[in-house]
């Protein structure tokens, strides 16, 4: 609605207005709309960058609707957002929290296939994931391989 009073108004909406408007919609839980809102904004050629589909991961996420969080990483990947740990970090963290821990651990191993470093968030999601699933070796593994090439902040703990 707001936007489209905006365009009335002839006032073309940004991608910093329409950012703000997705996170207030997922605020309040509103992620369909919030959805709807990113398609509008493609089609009327503002283009969405990362910042636009954090909230809308989020939202999906936390709801438990992680498959729909998953396609729409694809759709970021088609529409050539750049993705980086924090978005994958959403989706690694709600898929060990609902016990899709095959699934987290395949999208870690094709974060670090498309050259995106794991963080210590990420490690902590896994390997936190793995033991709370009594997978102790999955969260050893994990562990030895964090310990290697990562310097972990103290933001982690």
């Amino acid at each position: 609605e707001i936007v489209d009073r905006m365009v009335e108004m002839k006032q073309r909406p940004n991608v910093v207005t329409v950012n703000t408007l997705i996170n207030g919609l997922c605020l309040k839980g509103r992620v369909s709309e919030a959805v709807e809102l990113v398609d509008r904004m493609v089609e009327s050629g503002c283009q969405p960058d990362a910042v636009t589909y954090g909230p809308v991961l989020n939202v999906m996420c936390k709801s438990g609707k992680t498959a729909l969080a998953l396609d729409l990483l694809r759709k970021m990947e088609e529409r050539n957002i750049k993705l980086d740990a924090a978005k994958y970090n959403i989706l690694t963290d709600s898929l060990c929290k609902y016990g899709n821990l095959d699934e987290a651990l395949n999208l870690f191993n094709e974060m670090e296939m498309k050259g995106i470093k794991p963080d210590g968030f990420t490690y902590t999601n896994l390997i936190g994931g793995f033991c709370n699933a009594g997978r102790w070796n999955g969260g050893a593994n994990l562990l030895r391989d964090m310990i290697t090439p990562l310097t972990l902040s103290h933001s982690v703990f």
